[in-house]
């Protein structure tokens, strides 16, 4: 017993139970139980094969220093992110290990076993639940279709094609400008979709004539559309880039969508334009507007009538390629300081496969013309984010790792938004997504406006082209 290590398991539950039998009748784990811990208070003082229930939330600290606890686990596989978060907060400062239990999901399925404990992540300091597949809905919407990808080397363009390809397709074209995240994409799908007829195409959006002859070429039935620029510092700098990347590459793979007769069109759109305080998001303001435009158009040129173009918008997704979490991590793993733009600074965060399935169901059931919003949670404050991140390394924040206020970036919201004021959501039969009724602004407007602002692109007026943002009304 000396030399054994103290446990305690928060939660007595049915997954902390299961772990605890698990190391009780395997004497080689070399491990002591000393107790549970659960907020329930009719578990209080309650006898588990031999262990009680010692103790609630509140009695944490109390506990690991009486007993000299070695490791906590924390087996709530249910829990709320905070929730997780206070006792990861709790641990870290005690100096003792902390372990969770796989998430709900992972149970179901039968992983809730000793083994699988693992170390805490930062997805379950979010706490968003699982997002069920629809397997056979999308099985049968996306089987027997050919479907292309823009922007598939990013996070939600790689995560886009991984679960397209299980359902089936009878080809995916995957297009990106970026070689090296397109080489470690085919590399990656063939070795887990050999039999799929996947085409790799390198290719920049904003090349008109090409996007035509691919469209020509492949003739796909969908499009997901995920190539954009994002960064928004950046943009601010050269809002020209923006407008050419975002606003006219978008029209280019749009208007080559419904010239060649793709059943559906789908926008992949940010938070960033509702509202919108800098050029990026504008610039995807206007993207949904052309996917509005053009659903309600019919021209001599197409080869259908029946494009279905569909948007939809979300906030940020968790480790996406320059995102703050991996800034973070860096910053982390160099000794500090952590970064923190404001104490106040909130975003909104899901998962990319969640983003991804999401984006798939709202494709399956939209009919055109709609503006789908992703139910987003509560937002994250970035400073809670980063001290968690910290302690999740096994340091403590302001003692091991210094974090550094550096103030607003060009271009940023304090909090970003989902909607604005002026938009109406509707609820639709997935409890997560919702309907925006209103476009942000004046669609009539928008052949002049296009006109106008692609020779201020060319000719580089950075302010003509901020100015003939707010003419139209897409730009604080």
């Amino acid at each position: 017993m000396k030399n054994k290590k103290k446990i305690l398991i928060i939660g007595a539950g049915e997954a902390g139970t299961s772990v605890y039998k698990e190391i009780k009748n395997d004497p080689g784990l070399n491990f002591s139980v000393i107790g549970f811990i659960d907020d329930d208070p009719k578990k209080f003082g309650k006898n588990i094969n031999g262990v009680k229930v010692i103790g609630t939330k509140k009695d944490l600290i109390k506990i690991i220093q009486k007993n000299q606890i070695r490791e906590v686990i924390i087996a709530i596989p249910s829990a709320q992110g905070d929730r997780v978060a206070e006792y990861v907060k709790v641990c870290s400062d005690m100096r003792v290990i902390f372990k969770i239990v796989p998430r709900v999901k992972e149970i179901i399925e039968g992983k809730a076993h000793f083994e699988s404990l693992r170390k805490v992540q930062v997805e379950d300091l979010l706490g968003r639940p699982v997002v069920k597949s629809d397997i056979g809905g999308l099985n049968k919407f996306i089987q027997g279709k050919k479907v292309l990808i823009t922007g598939a080397a990013g996070s939600i363009g790689s995560e886009l094609s991984r679960q397209i390809a299980a359902y089936k397709p009878t080809s995916l074209i995957l297009l990106d400008w970026w070689e090296n995240g397109i080489f470690d994409l085919k590399s990656e799908l063939t070795k887990y979709f050999p039999k799929l007829k996947i085409d790799y195409v390198i290719a920049s959006i904003r090349d008109r004539q090409k996007i035509n002859n691919i469209f020509s070429l492949y003739k796909p039935h969908f499009v997901f559309h995920a190539a954009a620029y994002k960064h928004v510092p950046l943009m601010e700098e050269f809002p020209e880039e923006a407008v050419k990347n975002n606003i006219f590459g978008t029209l280019n793979v749009a208007e080559s969508a419904k010239k060649f007769g793709v059943e559906k069109f789908v926008l992949v759109s940010t938070d960033k334009a509702a509202n919108p305080v800098n050029v990026m998001g504008a610039t995807k303001l206007i993207t949904e507007g052309i996917g509005k435009m053009l659903n309600s158009q019919k021209t001599k040129l197409m080869l259908n009538n029946g494009t279905k173009f569909i948007a939809v918008r979300f906030g940020n997704v968790l480790d996406s390629y320059g995102s703050v979490i991996p800034i973070f991590r860096k910053q982390i793993e160099e000794g500090g300081p952590v970064t923190v733009t404001d104490r106040k600074m909130t975003r909104y965060f899901m998962t990319i496969p969640e983003a991804a399935q999401l984006i798939l169901k709202a494709a399956s059931i939209g009919c055109g013309g709609e503006l789908f919003v992703l139910d987003m949670g509560q937002p994250v404050k970035i400073l809670d984010l980063a001290e968690a991140m910290i302690r999740l390394s096994g340091l403590i924040p302001g003692e091991n790792i210094a974090i550094k206020f550096i103030g607003k970036r060009l271009g940023e919201k304090i909090s970003e938004e989902i909607f604005s004021k002026k938009e109406k959501l509707i609820s639709t039969k997935e409890g997560k997504i919702f309907i925006s009724k209103s476009s942000g602004f004046d669609i009539s407007k928008l052949p002049f406006f296009l006109l106008k602002i692609e020779k201020l692109a060319n000719s580089l007026d950075r302010d003509g082209i901020r100015e003939e943002f707010k003419k139209i009304g897409v730009l604080k």
